[in-house]
């Protein structure tokens, strides 16, 4: 049958010959070698820089790798041969912009602003035909035999940062970090040619450099600030309000001014600084209270750039002032300004370090307060932080935090980031990291993890795969269970990495070695097992079962800390003692740590001791804290630990300390062992929304094959508030070790002024009462009882899922998004779908229910990603009514899609009654993208009310 145009032949003969005229009008390739041979000369003016020269010869001789040929680099064009014009005059818009276009048919310009954008625009020409400069020592290079642009090629390119540094040994290679576009470290001689020093300035100068107290001290003590608790002056920050020392100030930046024009003033804080607790600086913040009638004492730092601003704005008008905060909260009151001639850096140390920027719930009271407080066009400089500073090798999940960091820091208007990294080349994945970090601050819009792909495939030749699942591997152990703390001092990884996961990873790279034997590729795979060598010595007694179980031969210990040490001191990879760790900065000890380890951790499994309980239960009355805590009772004749305390005019230091705003247990000896950590509290917060009124955590030492190798932080939970929500609730860190000596603790929060925080206990319950099922003997009630996925209700929007790691099942809602009417048997757009389960008649009594849940939000900390609850059916409750008899908050956050214990508390189940999990979103236009749950459990609340004093 035949059918019938909808348009008329004059019309489809139109748009043949427009279309046929427009491919006519495409101009020709601009092509710059074929079949070997070069077709264009690289040209670049002798009067232009060394820089310019220098990128057309980096032109030269990548061009030349790419295609086969040999290019020659002239001053001037070639008879014959199309030009590739090299520096052309460029006006441009932003620092470190980059111009490649194709002016002509016989001429394609690379250019940018200044030498350095000339330069960059030269590697990104280079790029654009596959080169990827994975390593000082190698590099990528893919070959074709026609090598060409299109004949319209233009590209106009600029860094969304204008200042871009990574501290260590690879930022100071002055080459691998240009090929990268990142700012070579500070002191290379060659700043010069690539158009001078940078001015970015946030440095530690104000006690260190100008008013430094091995100068001025001793004589004037009075210039320090004063600590009120001690009765003394300290010489690491000063004294805000003496006029003296503001002229010795002022004289001593404008000494630094006349010796680097055109260079920022930084006037940063020491490590450590506390404020100035004089009468007069107790005044200021008293004058300039914040917004929730807090004294804030960082508002001295405001005061003192301000006082330096002003008195240099009419004789340095081109100078910029900066200060440094550091991670502290910034004054709100709205009364004070910063100068327009003053600026801000912070540095985002205290945050989870394998968790993006935005995840860190104290970063807007810091960083975004000061991007809000800055004049117009002094936009925020950021000192991050991408290392785990006690130890650079281990394995360390942050490779794909960095691109979400990076949109979060843009969002807020930052200019530039200087990012103290791991320093030393032997890091975990250090060139995989640099180079992303190269390619992100440049764009962080660019998808992070198709980058990394390609690094790894580049990098790692045939043992790219291995290297890829080893990635997955540390990815999933970022996001097995939340609230884990990741560094940036902890020594070890056993508290994210379990020892199958350390099984895998050591079988990957070894796979990846023989893989890459005999090619360029395994000088890269063999720097990368590293931090997995030393993993396995850190671990070698807990992966001798699982090794065994998953059949893999695990070599001796002593072999694998001969193969660890051979290659840190390979040439290749040693630069240096600082390579290992912040502290120490030498081989010596970690040399010393493995040769214990080694010496008397013997080959087969340690004995393990059992647990004594099944469950141990830690009342307020068997607590202790700092001074803020008291023990009360309460009306239903329980003890309970209150903490209490005021963020207005309190000179102490009120965050993480320990002596001042905590309440926790010490671990004993016959309470050592796997745990899932709860507690149970109640918040009083003073807002509608706080993100951490309290936190509960983890202290404890991380045990290498039963040596010591330090304290550190292993958990930490922000705990969410809700104003006017003061019932108790239990919350669950997930499934911890605690050696004898942790510390398990909640402390106080600081964003918003809270009436109280209260604690009535702690409980440890043995993994096998949470997540297996006790046998139900006749006439008694089980202990546990065990709901896994497949027993959930059914949805169309919820599917069973099975994780491909840890290999159990879940089940997983997302939101249907066809449109409604479109197709009868798909489901409407729904975005909150629930996953819901139906008690049934065996299940029916008191329980404490549980959920392991992981929640995809759409934004970064959601307080409200989802809603827990349990409902009765009509006649099921009240009287007969239906209604909602527990709920629970459950937060997420974007970037943290890590599983989670919530808990629905003690309720009453009956037949018919429904558990359900309902995807939120406080913000309604982005719901979760997916809402997941492994098991409910069902928990005898008499069993774990008390201890057990026998084993599970």
């Amino acid at each position: 049958m035949k059918t019938k145009s909808l348009f008329s032949a004059t019309f489809c003969a139109a748009i043949a010959v427009a279309l046929a005229t427009a491919t006519l009008a495409a101009p020709a390739p601009f092509v710059l070698a074929e079949g070997g041979q070069s077709r264009a000369v690289i040209v670049v003016d002798k009067a232009l820089t060394n820089a310019c020269r220098t990128a057309a010869f980096e032109l030269a001789k990548y061009l030349g790798k790419v295609s086969g040929s040999s290019f020659l680099v002239a001053d001037k064009p070639v008879p014959g041969f199309r030009t590739i014009r090299v520096g052309s005059p460029y006006k441009a818009s932003k620092p470190d912009e980059i111009c490649i276009r194709v002016a002509d048919a016989n001429t394609l310009e690379v250019t940018g602003n200044g030498p350095r954008g000339t330069l960059y625009a030269a590697y990104d020409l280079i790029e654009s035909f596959g080169v990827v400069f994975c390593a000082p020592e190698y590099e990528y290079v893919p070959t074709t035999n026609l090598l060409e642009v299109a004949g319209d090629y233009s590209k106009v390119d600029a860094p969304v940062f204008e200042w871009r540094s990574a501290w260590g040994e690879l930022n100071n290679n002055f080459e691998f970090a240009c090929k990268n576009r990142i700012h070579p470290g500070s002191g290379c001689a060659r700043w010069p040619e690539l158009g001078g020093r940078l001015p970015y300035n946030i440095s530690q100068t104000l006690p260190g450099q100008y008013i430094s107290g091995r100068k001025y001290f001793k004589d004037h003590p009075d210039w320090f600030a004063y600590r009120r608790s001690a009765g003394e002056r300290r010489p690491n920050w000063v004294c805000a309000s003496n006029e003296e020392m503001y002229e010795t100030l002022f004289r001593e930046v404008e000494e630094f001014i006349q010796k680097n024009p055109g260079r920022q003033v930084a006037l940063g804080v020491s490590d450590g600084a506390r404020m100035c607790e004089c009468d007069k600086c107790l005044a200021l913040s008293a004058r300039y209270p914040d917004v929730n009638g807090a004294h804030n004492q960082y508002i001295q730092q405001l005061e003192i750039v301000n006082r330096v601003a002003r008195h240099f704005a009419k004789k340095y008008p081109g100078v910029r002032f900066n200060f440094l905060c550091y991670g502290d909260a910034m004054p709100t009151n709205p009364d004070f300004k910063l100068e327009p001639n003053a600026g801000a850096g912070c540095a985002e140390l205290w945050r989870n370090h394998c968790l993006s920027a935005d995840n860190n719930e104290r970063s807007d009271s810091a960083l975004g307060q000061l991007c809000r407080l800055s004049p117009p066009g002094n936009g925020v400089y950021v000192w991050d932080y991408l290392a785990n500073y006690a130890n650079y090798m281990i394995p360390f999940p942050n490779h794909n935090i960095l691109g979400q960091t990076l949109r979060y820091y843009d969002r807020l208007g930052v200019r530039g980031v200087d990012s103290q990294t791991a320093y030393g080349i032997i890091s975990d994945m250090s060139t995989l990291n640099f180079w992303l970090f190269g390619k992100l601050h440049w764009n962080p819009y660019q998808d992070d993890r198709a980058l990394a792909s390609k690094y790894v495939r580049a990098a790692y030749g045939k043992g790219a795969p291995y290297i890829e699942e080893y990635l997955d591997v540390l990815e999933h152990a970022r996001l097995r269970q939340r609230h884990t703390w990741f560094g940036c001092y902890v020594t070890g990884a056993d508290h994210y990495l379990t020892p199958e996961d350390s099984v895998r990873i050591l079988k990957l790279f070894d796979q990846a070695d023989g893989a890459t034997r005999g090619t360029p590729n395994r000088l890269l795979v063999r720097r990368a097992k590293i931090g997995t060598l030393l993993n396995a010595i850190f671990q070698y007694n807990d992966m001798v079962e699982p090794a065994a179980r998953m059949k893999y031969k695990l070599r001796p210990l002593a072999e694998l800390r001969e193969e660890w040490k051979q290659i840190c001191f390979d040439s290749s990879n040693y630069y240096g003692g600082s390579a290992y760790a912040e502290n120490p900065w030498t081989f010596g000890k970690w040399g010393q740590w493995t040769e214990a380890i080694v010496t008397n951790a013997p080959i087969a499994a340690a004995a393990v001791k059992p647990p004594a309980h099944s469950c141990v239960v830690i009342p307020a009355a068997k607590m202790t804290g700092g001074s803020k805590m008291t023990l009360q009772r309460d009306p239903a004749g329980f003890d309970f630990a209150r903490i209490k305390v005021s963020l207005t005019n309190d000179v102490n230091d009120l965050w993480m300390n320990p002596s001042y705003g905590e309440a926790g247990h010490t671990v004993t000896a016959d309470e050592a062992g796997e745990w899932y950590v709860f507690a149970t509290v109640r918040v009083a917060t003073t807002v509608p929304r706080d993100q951490a009124a309290c936190y509960f955590g983890i202290y404890r030492t991380i045990v290498a094959n039963g040596i010591g190798l330090g304290r550190g932080e292993v958990a930490d939970m922000p705990v969410a508030a809700w104003g006017g929500e003061t019932d108790w609730r239990t919350l669950c860190l997930g499934k911890r070790k605690l050696c004898e000596g942790a510390r398990v603790w909640v402390m106080n929060g600081i964003l918003h002024p809270v009436d109280h925080v209260d604690v009535k206990g702690f409980t440890f319950v043995a993994p096998e009462i949470v997540e297996k099922a006790s046998a139900q003997e006749a006439d008694a009630k089980p202990r546990t009882i065990v709901i896994d996925a497949p027993k959930f209700d059914r949805d169309k929007n919820v599917r069973v899922e099975t994780d491909k790691i840890d290999n159990f099942k879940y089940a997983r809602s997302t939101p249907s998004t066809t449109a409604p009417g479109t197709d009868s048997t798909l489901q409407p757009f729904n975005p909150s779908t629930p996953i819901t389960y139906t008690v049934k008649p065996a299940e029916a009594g008191r329980w404490h229910v549980l959920l392991r849940t992981r929640i995809g939000a759409a934004v970064a900390l959601d307080q409200d990603a989802a809603l827990a609850t349990i409902t009765a059916p009509p006649g099921g409750a009240e009287n007969g009514a239906p209604g909602t008899v527990a709920r629970a908050h459950v937060t997420g956050s974007l970037g943290d899609e890590a599983w989670q214990i919530v808990s629905l508390g003690v309720v009453d189940l009956a037949p018919g009654m429904k558990i359900n999990l309902i995807p939120v979103g406080s913000d309604t236009n982005a719901p979760p993208r997916f809402t997941d749950i492994q098991f409910i459990s069902l928990i005898d609340p008499a069993y774990i009310g008390k201890t057990q004093n026998v084993a599970p």
